[in-house]
């Protein structure tokens, strides 16, 4: 719930800087769209005047990018690693719990030691969120930042690829009811995107 809440209240933040950022802009942005325009019609996107387009289907872009698939190894690590801390914190609370219990019925405890082993049982039921807690903030920062790592691979890209290519339009494939399958540039993208990926060895 609170990193629910830390997220919508990022967002509100992003989006008062951008709507001050395109206040500050927007005299500069007017000043300078007549000369774009100028540009664009003394430069045609082609001989012929065509706007060249191609698509992407971004699924299975992301589904067969090794940067993609490094990074969902990743996300299954981590969540086996939360798993595993989980389960070590309950089996420690669960055997104190067991050992205050024997004490209790040996007769063992009065009721300074009684309240110290409470005291400790409470100590430790606390440790055990904050551990959990952190790891579950730890594993959102690393697959957030992961996550526009990605973003950031495949758009730019795919931005290069176009210029090179002379495209003017690259689409996602849910950008249209429907498209020629010819214009897929699907496993080329991929081809490429995975020629250019080096692996990095993760931090231990």
């Amino acid at each position: 719930m609170n990193n629910l809440r830390n997220l919508f209240k990022l967002m509100i933040v992003v989006m008062a800087l951008i709507i001050t950022m395109g206040a500050c802009n927007s005299k500069n942005q007017q000043g300078s769209d007549a000369k774009k325009e100028a540009q664009k019609k003394a430069q045609p996107l082609d001989p012929d005047g065509k706007i060249i387009i191609r698509y992407i289907d971004e699924d299975s872009v992301i589904k067969n990018y090794n940067l993609a698939k490094d990074f969902q190894e990743m996300a299954t690590r981590l969540e086996n690693e939360y798993d595993q801390a989980g389960r070590r914190l309950s089996d420690q609370i669960t055997n104190f719990e067991n050992t205050m219990k024997q004490k209790y019925q040996n007769n063992q405890y009065n009721e300074t030691s009684y309240n110290a082993d409470m005291q400790k049982l409470q100590q430790l039921q606390q440790n055990a969120q904050n551990e959990l807690a952190k790891l579950q903030e730890s594993s959102a920062n690393q697959m957030e930042q992961s996550q526009k790592q990605l973003n950031d691979s495949i758009d730019n890209f795919l931005k290069e690829y176009a210029v090179k290519n002379h495209y003017d339009v690259i689409l996602k494939k849910g950008a249209g009811f429907y498209m020629n399958p010819n214009l897929d540039i699907t496993n080329e993208i991929v081809e490429q995107l995975n020629k250019r990926y080096t692996k990095v060895a993760p931090k231990k």
